[in-house]
């Protein structure tokens, strides 16, 4: 350590002053400007994807939740749309009976699916098969969509990719 009082005035003056330079401030900040820059549409790109992805799974997980009330209940259950499946959905059993109600999503992603519901028997299997889309309204060619299919078993399955 070096005796403040052996030191010379100058010598003092510059270890008491302490910061940035002005210019040092604006290297910085135009380094942080450039990074958000090139940062900000991939962000966009991966919060529409687990937008879809999250949907995805929220209509996976409603799926096999009719499909194990249907055995449990001994009684069919419909899964309807609200409006469009982008609007949510019902499930409901055979008696009217509404089990439980999803949200609508937000306006970035979009649910397709040729029939208004999907009904379980009461043994768990599918009245007909289903397949959802799951897409970005935005139409970008990087973010892939989502199928979510129902097989006669009354299974859901969720692949990349559009249904076929």
């Amino acid at each position: 350590m070096v005796n403040p009082v052996a030191m010379t005035f100058p010598e003092r003056l510059r270890c008491s002053m302490r910061g940035f330079t002005l210019i040092e401030l604006v290297i910085v900040v135009a380094i942080f400007g450039v990074l958000a820059a090139l940062a900000g549409p991939a962000f966009s790109d991966f919060v529409i994807r687990q937008r879809i992805r999250n949907a995805g799974y929220d209509l996976m997980a409603d799926l096999t939740f009719a499909r194990s009330e249907a055995v449990k209940r001994n009684k069919s259950v419909t899964v309807s749309k609200s409006g469009t499946w982008t609007g949510g959905w019902a499930i409901t059993d055979v008696d009217g009976n509404t089990l439980k109600q999803h949200a609508a999503f937000p306006d970035t992603i979009e649910i397709t699916m040729g029939s208004n519901s999907v009904d379980f028997l009461l043994n768990g299997r599918a009245s007909a098969t289903a397949a959802f889309t799951i897409d970005d309204t935005g139409g970008k060619a990087t973010i892939v969509a989502r199928c979510i299919a129902v097989d006669p078993s009354g299974r859901p399955r969720s692949t990349e990719g559009t249904c076929t």
